[in-house]
């Protein structure tokens, strides 16, 4: 029987493919379609806004620019792939931190492991479908829209009082000059804080991401042991976080086509 996660991913993976062919779809179809309530299709919808692929107008879903059609469905599959594969990662009774990025999110819903403590600073995670094996402890702080992240010293009071054993964390840009960065003031002091309380630190960043540069500063390379992204980042663009300091990188592919390679 397949667990309700899978699920979700299917329809909201249906979804996607729908509005695709039609350019949009109302949420009252899609309800009666697959069979959930209206409610339960406002939060598929709201996913897949924010990565880009729809708009929420009222009572339908319409495509997110046309023109960019491949590239919001392959970031969709991108996350999901990236997600996976970190959350392969999970063992056992670890406790993670995982920050406001919809990448690192979007692990929580693949954790197969047991006994597992998330502790995160995005709010979305109320949203997530409920885990008998999974316990979410918010750090709490200023909520800050639209992403719904927790900041201020709240939030750091609460990551500082734990030692995780790994930490998850998105980001807005990783280069190998300016290491990581976010396009928001707050967050950057929260992400630092969880690279400095956690054993195992793990970037998670779809191509997009690696060799981009946002304002805000929070990370070196050599402050990772591990990114994980997609195969459209290149072999030149991890080579050069190698030689930053950049510990070791997993290329995962967005088709399913290809197993996750290890670079270094």
């Amino acid at each position: 029987m397949k667990r309700s996660r899978d699920l979700v991913a299917e329809r909201r993976d249906a979804i996607m493919v729908l509005v695709e062919q039609r350019g949009e779809v109302a949420v009252s179809e899609l309800a009666e379609r697959f069979e959930v309530s209206p409610l339960t299709i406002r939060r598929d919808l709201s996913y897949l806004e924010e990565q880009r692929v729809v708009v929420r107008q009222h009572g339908k879903a319409v495509l997110d620019n046309p023109l960019g059609r491949p590239s919001g469905t392959r970031r969709v599959r991108s996350i999901r792939t990236i997600a996976t594969e970190a959350a392969s990662l999970v063992e056992d009774g670890d406790c993670i931190f995982i920050n406001a990025s919809s990448t690192a999110l979007a692990i929580v819903e693949h954790i197969r492991a047991q006994d597992v403590t998330v502790v995160t600073n995005n709010g979305k995670a109320l949203f997530l479908a409920s885990s008998p094996h999974v316990s979410l402890l918010l750090t709490g702080g200023e909520i800050r829209p639209p992403k719904a992240s927790m900041t201020g010293e709240d939030a750091l009071r609460c990551i500082e009082r734990v030692t995780a054993t790994k930490c998850f964390l998105g980001t807005s840009g990783f280069s190998p000059i300016h290491g990581l960065t976010s396009a928001t003031a707050p967050e950057p002091a929260v992400n630092a804080a969880m690279l400095d309380h956690a054993l195992t630190r793990v970037v998670v960043a779809d191509s997009e991401k690696i060799g981009r540069t946002s304002s805000f500063h929070w990370g070196d390379p050599g402050d990772i042991d591990l990114l994980i992204t997609d195969t459209g980042a290149t072999d030149e663009q991890l080579q050069a976080l190698e030689r930053h300091g950049l510990r070791s990188a997993v290329r995962c592919d967005p088709a399913g086509e290809l197993a996750a390679e290890r670079l270094f």
